[in-house]
């Protein structure tokens, strides 16, 4: 039996009594006691029978690319299918696979952009500026649309990290986009075959997305305004992402595309928050890490050993993702460094990479934070010295 979830909000308004953790959720003010909070272990929020339903697609990509001795657009192809997965969970019409489709497209235009784009850095940091903009803009659209953006960002972030022209960019995507593809089929038709197995289910303080054209429109312009959160977060997502592109191309950093990739996925609005799920992030990359190194020294694996490990990892993804942030980084952390694996990288410097960006991503994140309030600041002291006095 599923548990019972809180219904969608609209407006922007969510439950203050559930919290957002995992990747499900676009990004809110900070609120008293979120640490605590963000912090616990919702095992209500587990969904370990929907989450099989995810898991047949990215063990056909996967398994396809090995039998066609192919580890390279193995990996791209369970990319997409184990990302385009977790759209399953969302809704933005009553055709559950709408959000998958989405971000299968997204996502495969993404890639196709990054890989052009990461030729030239500039262009790579001002295409994921553009990017972290948007995403910005997106939370004021609801929770499913946020996370299609979500998934198009870290696409673009990603495709970067191994520039090439536009037949490279359109071969990677397809990959994306057959991937993706895959899995929502696959989802569909065993959701018509079983539906009890995976009934309707919203993220935790999940936020509707405008139902008319016209609220759409209007939706559209609020956020575009100077004075909506939005439009702040925007920027400030924006340039932090940007600027980590940047930092991440002069460093030479390898694996960097996680720096830019964790700054988009960790900026919120709050300090507070972003601060503790860099922390839930650390603790579950370093966990994740060391359960996939036990378990790939102890056994050894051969590329076709290493399919089974990426799946459970995927199976723990989709079923913790809401439980907590630090516990869904596990699964995420372990499914990166087994499918890494499959191109030969030393699991022990995978990890050490996506720590390293943790921790660099945080202090961008932190600078991000500080310069924004020293511009407040700055911008209410030249207002309040404008303002005419009144005569003696």
């Amino acid at each position: 039996m599923q548990s019972r979830r809180p219904a969608p909000t609209r407006g922007g308004r969510s439950n203050p009594k559930v919290s957002q953790v995992g990747e499900a959720q676009p990004p809110g003010e900070a609120r008293p006691g979120q640490w605590r909070q963000i912090a616990a272990q919702s095992w209500h929020a587990a969904h370990p029978v929907p989450a099989l339903y995810c898991v047949p697609g990215v063990a056909l990509a996967l398994l396809t690319g090995l039998a066609l001795r192919q580890p390279g657009p193995a990996i791209l192809a369970t990319a997409g299918a184990f990302s385009v997965g977790f759209g399953a969970f969302q809704r933005v019409s009553r055709l559950h696979v709408a959000p998958m489709l989405f971000a299968a497209v997204v996502m495969a235009i993404a890639t196709a952009i990054g890989t052009v784009a990461s030729n030239n850095t500039y262009a790579d940091a001002a295409c994921v500026a553009v990017a972290g903009f948007i995403l910005g803009l997106g939370t004021g659209f609801g929770t499913a649309p946020w996370w299609v953006l979500l998934q198009g960002a870290i696409f673009l972030v990603v495709s970067g990290s191994i520039p090439g022209d536009a037949r490279e960019g359109f071969a990677r995507a397809g990959l994306i986009l057959l991937g993706g593809g895959v899995q929502t089929v696959i989802v569909a038709i065993l959701r018509a075959l079983a539906p009890g197995g995976f009934p309707p289910l919203s993220a935790p303080a999940a936020t509707l997305h405008p139902d008319t054209a016209a609220e759409w429109a209007q939706t559209a312009r609020r956020v575009v305004s100077r004075p909506a959160p939005e439009w702040r977060y925007g920027i400030l997502l924006g340039l932090a992402a940007g600027f980590a592109a940047l930092v991440q191309r002069w460093l030479a950093f390898p694996n960097g595309y996680w720096v830019p990739m964790t700054v988009v996925i960790l900026l919120r609005r709050g300090a507070a928050e972003t601060i503790t799920r860099g922390a839930l992030r650390m603790a579950g990359t370093l966990l994740g890490a060391g359960v996939a190194t036990v378990v790939v020294a102890a056994l050894r694996p051969t590329e076709w050993g290493l399919a089974p490990l990426i799946a459970i990892a995927a199976w723990g993804a989709y079923t913790l993702q809401w439980v907590n942030y630090g516990t869904f980084s596990v699964c995420v952390t372990s499914y990166v460094v087994f499918l890494l694996s499959l191109e030969g990288l030393p699991e022990l410097a995978v990890a050490g990479h996506r720590i390293v960006a943790t921790l660099l991503a945080g202090v961008i994140a932190a600078a991000a934070f500080a310069a924004a309030r020293v511009w407040r600041r700055a911008l209410a002291a030249g207002r309040f010295a404008s303002t005419p006095r009144a005569a003696k």
